[in-house]
């Protein structure tokens, strides 16, 4: 009888540990399916890149002819104006020149007519057998010679007035005067650098970018740059992409245009640009009520009760905070109040 009660004690014993074994682990589920869970975002940094401005269009001017610099219209800063004049080089000799074909041109008409009276004279006296063939062909040879001469002579003066023209040094109007080489009085050869000129009414910012960085500011619709030195923010566009890469730093280079903003266009102003890129640590976002503190460690809990210990790095613009930890993937369901 003893033996029988003590192994219905033993039995009843054995039922209440499995109830609540259980009760146990039914317990975590039943929380989790009544707590509030969140996924764990991919936390993000921003990446800031810093360029300069240049002016879109750079060139030099250079002199066609070789003569005496008598004026210079643009000093360095300043604005060539709406006719694109630099400077005048001294025109004299090529003044003279065009005289002189002028002159020519004036004597060769006159020698036209003539000989142009002449020939139709002696195809009269021709048809009237007054006259001989000989003397009528030497007319017209000497009609068509006058009147080659002359295009000659007619070319001749244009070119030379095509060179006049040159001896006045112009640049596109509007661009503005990055460096001058001549002064007035001084000797320029042909081929001389007399000047560098910018298009300053549009800015290109340089960047090299990394492929991931160039992908995400592609998917931008609105591209900025920050110009710390003037406290402001501009906005600005994705002008040009390389269709190559710098080898030693693998990255692409591109240019920003700048054609709008309130400050003086010029060359090398200081800009900030900001890319908000995945965190290479592989760092998470989470609430601050999720963030479960114990002595010196910070754990987040998962829907089964499971600690996580993470690593808390700061917070976040919005309020939230980011963390760290091998065991933890951006997507990973946690509680939000563990």
């Amino acid at each position: 009888m003893k033996t029988r009660t003590k192994l219905i004690g033993k039995a009843a014993v054995y039922l209440l540990f499995m109830q609540i074994a259980l009760i146990s682990h039914m317990l975590p589920n039943a929380f989790a399916s009544s707590a509030e869970i969140f996924k764990a975002g991919q936390a993000s940094r921003v990446v800031t890149l810093i360029g300069f401005t240049r002016p879109r269009v750079a060139m030099t001017l250079v002199s066609e002819e070789s003569a005496v610099c008598t004026k210079v219209y643009s000093d360095v800063g300043d604005t060539i104006g709406e006719s694109g004049r630099f400077a005048e080089l001294d025109p004299t000799f090529i003044k003279l020149e065009i005289a002189q074909l002028q002159a020519d041109l004036k004597r060769l008409r006159s020698d036209l007519t003539y000989y142009d009276k002449e020939a139709k004279r002696y195809i009269k006296l021709v048809k009237k057998n007054t006259a001989a063939q000989s003397e009528l062909d030497l007319h017209i040879r000497n009609f068509e010679s006058a009147e080659a001469l002359l295009r000659s002579t007619q070319l001749k003066l244009n070119v030379d007035r095509e060179h006049l023209r040159r001896y006045t040094l112009r640049g596109p109007a509007g661009w503005r005067v990055i460096k001058r080489y001549i002064e007035p009085g001084e000797w320029v050869n042909k081929g001389e650098k007399v000047a560098e000129l910018g298009n300053f009414k549009t800015l290109l910012v340089p960047y090299a970018l990394t492929i991931p960085e160039l992908k995400k500011i592609r998917k931008s619709d609105n591209l900025t740059l920050k110009l710390p030195d003037l406290n402001i923010e501009v906005p600005a566009k994705l002008e040009r992409i390389s269709p190559d890469f710098d080898p030693e730093t693998r990255k692409v280079e591109v240019d920003f245009e700048i054609s709008k903003g309130g400050f003086e266009f010029r060359g090398g102003l200081r800009t900030e640009l900001d890319i908000k890129m995945p965190d290479p640590g592989g760092a998470v976002v989470v609430p601050k009520s999720a963030l479960l503190k114990a002595y010196d460690d910070t754990f987040i809990v998962r829907p089964d009760g499971v600690r996580v210990k993470v690593l808390v790095l700061g917070d976040t613009e919005d309020g939230k905070a980011r963390v760290s930890s091998r065991a933890v993937k951006a997507g990973e369901e946690f509680l939000v109040k563990p």
